[in-house]
């Protein structure tokens, strides 16, 4: 049967191929005529057909012209669309589809063509280059231009003509071409089908007999496996040579499946070997505890002597740290001697580079055991049999795992290897993980200290500034009063100034003396009753002056008497004054500023509503960052230190409130404080 198949199959490889390539080579033909015909010769044909149309639309408005005829169109202006539509036809003509030949002979052709076509435009540009002549108004042509005007069309009519004629020579071969490769195709496949048909159908009877009716018995052999008679076996001694080999092939597939099974076992059991070291490593508190789990479970689980691990250091080259685990019945080994830990390092980075693991089952083979390290190793350890794995992440080596045996030489499978990797690859995120954590630990620690010591630098500072700054406040008063003597209109102008800085300095500090304190102890606030309406009747009566000063507008509508919050009526107070002073300094003069109060459900919402320059949609996110003003602010030179919407917000979220800022540049703010209808009494921090 296995001849009569080789036959068959040889019959088969001859013909299906054949044809196929007989195939391949027509429709290769036709595919390269219907290319021709539709990328080249057909765009150039319709282009030259364009050609001769608007010549003769050009050569017809020219005999109008010269005749004083009004003409339809002029025909020098038909000279660039001409020139387009021969560049058509020479990308038509140039295309690679055609042959060198062809695109050769084409290429003299169009040169003929262009020639008459320019020679015509320049003689019938020359024709009507006369004056109109006094009599009839038409030009005055010279003849000889004229003359050669006609010749010259004559020519193109030749030329082009014989360009046409050679195009559509060519597209009818091509078309006949495409013809006849397509009936060729046709032919040949049909002729293979049925030879291959008569081939298959006698080659079936013959193969029914040896391989069919066995095959048949062989399946009801593997029905009865599915239906758990693992024991059933097929006959070796009936069919075809090919089908009683595979008869016991089967019987030898049903023989290895029983240590197939135990072998899934097995991998089931090191996948949750992988599983448990890694549930192990997750819950160290530190790395070294970490790889301790490491190595005694993946030790136990791989029913292994020994485990070591050799953690490096930053260099990459010398041992960090040692851990090893090993039986009840084996002593701790010893450190490396000094050849061989010098070399860790190194086989890091050779096993990394190279296979990723080193695996020897028996380490005195006289194969293994003629390489000194082996041989080193074997002395250092007593092992026997050895796995060594790289511990590593990325490009860096962290250190290296030997799993040993030393009672007995032992093969290790790959299932083993993998698992081992596995474990290695855990030691190594282990590694990296906790030493990250750690020096995350290590910097959010330095972070706090160095916050902390912000908080106290600036603490000290604005309190060391206080006193200085109420000496020259002091000095200043004097000054002004004439204390040290009579003050000249000059003079008094600068004291003016200093005493407009030394103010707005010593808001400054003060405003970074509350900011400082809300940051080391929270916003120590006592809670009171407070009517709202006595809160914003406070806040314009401190505004108003300034407002005046300033010519804006301050509006405070009725306030209903039951509006209440429960606050520290101070705090509040001061960050309200900060908005009011805000809506006022960023309003121009003739605006107005609106303070209005309203309960919302569970919430009193005090709003400070300004007609002023607004803040631009890019600084809304920033606006409560210290130090940070709108940019329209500062190019304008409006005064500020970027420390009064901070201190709004740390007041008002103290409060278990919330500040709600809305703006449009050019038309104005709406700040809102959102305080809760009731809090507690007591210290708010």
């Amino acid at each position: 049967m296995g001849s009569q198949i080789r036959v068959l199959i040889g019959i088969l490889v001859i013909l299906v191929p054949l044809s196929a390539v007989v195939s391949v080579a027509t429709i290769h033909s036709q595919s390269a005529a219907v290319r021709a015909l539709t990328l080249a010769l057909g765009p150039a044909s319709e282009a030259n057909s364009s050609v001769v149309l608007d010549m003769t639309r050009a050569e017809g408005a020219w005999r109008q012209a010269v005749v004083g005829a009004p003409a339809p169109v002029d025909p020098l202006s038909l000279q660039a669309r001409i020139d387009d539509e021969l560049d058509r036809v020479e990308r038509g003509t140039q295309s690679t589809e055609l042959a060198a030949a062809d695109r050769a002979r084409y290429a003299t052709l169009l040169g003929a063509e262009r020639a008459t076509v320019d020679e015509w435009f320049a003689a019938a540009k020359a024709s009507l280059a006369g004056a109109p002549s006094s009599a009839s108004g038409s030009p005055a042509v010279d003849p000889a231009a004229r003359t050669r005007a006609e010749t010259a069309y004559a020519r193109f009519g030749q030329a082009s003509a014989s360009l046409g004629d050679t195009i559509r020579a060519h597209r009818n071969a091509a078309r006949v071409d495409s013809r006849e490769a397509t009936g060729i195709t046709s032919g040949v496949i049909i002729a293979a089908a049925a030879l291959v048909l008569i081939v298959l159908v006698a080659a079936g009877f013959g193969m029914d007999r040896a391989v069919g009716r066995p095959l048949a018995r062989l399946r009801e052999v593997v029905r009865r496996q599915a239906e758990e008679d693992v024991i059933a076996m097929a006959n070796q001694e009936e069919g075809a040579l090919e089908v009683r080999m595979l008869a016991r092939d089967f019987n030898d597939l049903t023989r290895a499946n029983a240590r197939l099974v135990d072998q899934q076992a097995a991998v089931l059991e090191m996948q949750e070997l992988v599983l448990d070291v890694g549930r192990g490593a997750r819950g160290a508190a530190d790395v070294r505890e970490a790889l301790q789990r490491v190595t005694s479970k993946l030790g136990a689980g791989l029913g292994a002597d020994r485990v070591l691990l050799y953690t490096l250091a930053d260099d990459g080259q010398s041992i960090e740290d040692r851990l090893q685990w090993h039986t009840d019945d084996l002593p701790d080994l010893p450190p490396l001697p000094r050849s061989l830990a010098q070399q860790v390092g190194a086989v890091n980075d050779e096993l990394r580079r190279d296979a990723g693991f080193f695996d020897l089952g028996d380490l005195l083979a006289h194969g293994a055991y003629a390489d000194e390290r082996v041989r080193a190793f074997h002395r250092a350890t007593g092992a026997l049999s050895l796995l060594m794995l790289p511990v590593g992440t990325g490009g860096r080596g962290l250190g290296i795992m030997a799993v040993l045996m030393v009672n007995a030489p032992r093969r290790w499978h790959r299932h083993e290897i993998q698992a081992a990797q596995q474990c290695a690859a855990i030691a190594a995120q282990s590694i990296v993980s906790l030493r990250l954590s750690q020096m995350q630990d290590e910097q959010v620690q330095r972070l706090t200290e160095l916050d902390r010591q912000k908080t106290d630098f600036m603490a000290t500072v604005s309190h060391e500034l206080r006193t200085p700054l109420t000496s020259i406040s002091g000095y200043l008063e004097l000054l002004v009063d004439g204390d040290f003597g009579e003050v000249s209109d000059g003079q008094h102008v600068a004291l003016d100034i200093i005493g407009r800085n030394a103010t707005r300095l010593r808001g400054l500090i003060e405003d970074l003396l509350v900011l400082n304190k809300i940051e080391i102890s929270g916003l120590q606030a006592i809670a009171e009753e407070v009517a709202v309406r006595d809160l914003l009747r406070t806040v314009t009566e401190t505004m108003e002056p300034v407002a005046a000063a300033s010519g804006v507008r301050l509006i405070c509508p009725v306030v209903p008497d039951d509006l209440v919050v429960k606050v520290d009526r101070g705090q509040v107070e001061r960050a309200l004054i900060n908005l009011g002073s805000n809506a006022v300094k960023f309003t121009p003069e003739g605006g107005e500023v609106v303070l209005t109060a309203e309960r919302s459900g569970g919430s009193t919402i005090i709003s400070v509503h300004d007609t002023g320059i607004g803040i631009p949609a890019a600084d809304l996110a920033r606006l409560s960052e210290r130090f940070f003003r709108a940019g329209n602010a500062t190019a304008a030179a409006i005064p500020g230190t970027g420390l009064g919407l901070a201190i709004v917000r740390a007041i008002v979220e103290g409060h278990g409130g919330e500040l709600v800022i809305a703006s449009v540049e050019g038309e104005g703010s709406t700040m809102q404080v959102v305080l809760p209808v009731a809090q507690p009494a007591g210290v708010l921090a």
